[in-house]
């Protein structure tokens, strides 16, 4: 794993196989959002769908609230795999055990995963497949 992921909080604490409650960040982590473009970050789908076939939750949240999120999940076709959207808030439930977010403070809060930010199309990034294989590497696929 590369510096820029951070690694779980607390991980040799937690159970391998115990479900988690994963959290995507919305702009520049999830999707490239421009005036005229709006473009799922590659592996995003397949990762959600993965996450959610092996029991875990998946939630999708954002500064920009929740009908924010809501617009962008049914936008790029996420709705099957997704539990729920919310607001980025401090006290939202269920908690994250883990966040894939390209702020640094709320992966060092919360753990998880610190991703570059997505500020352009890009084909060629794997940042989220890397981290479904660190995951499924840490026993939780």
């Amino acid at each position: 794993m590369d510096d820029r992921h951070a690694r779980l909080t607390d991980a040799g604490e937690r159970e391998h196989g115990r479900l988690l409650n994963v959290f995507f960040d919305v702009d520049q982590t999830l999707v490239h959002v421009t005036q005229h473009l709006n473009s799922l970050r590659p592996g995003a789908q397949a990762a959600i769908q993965r996450l959610k076939e092996a029991g875990h939750g998946v939630y999708v949240w954002s500064a920009g609230g929740a009908d924010y999120v809501n617009r962008t999940v049914d936008m790029h076709g996420l709705r099957e795999w997704v539990d729920g959207c919310f607001d980025k808030h401090p006290k939202v439930q269920p908690r994250p055990d883990v966040v894939i977010d390209d702020d640094w403070y709320l992966v060092e809060k919360y753990g998880g995963y610190l991703v570059s930010q997505y500020k352009a199309v890009d084909d060629t990034d794997s940042e989220i497949p890397d981290i479904v294989a660190n995951l499924e590497g840490l026993g939780y696929l």
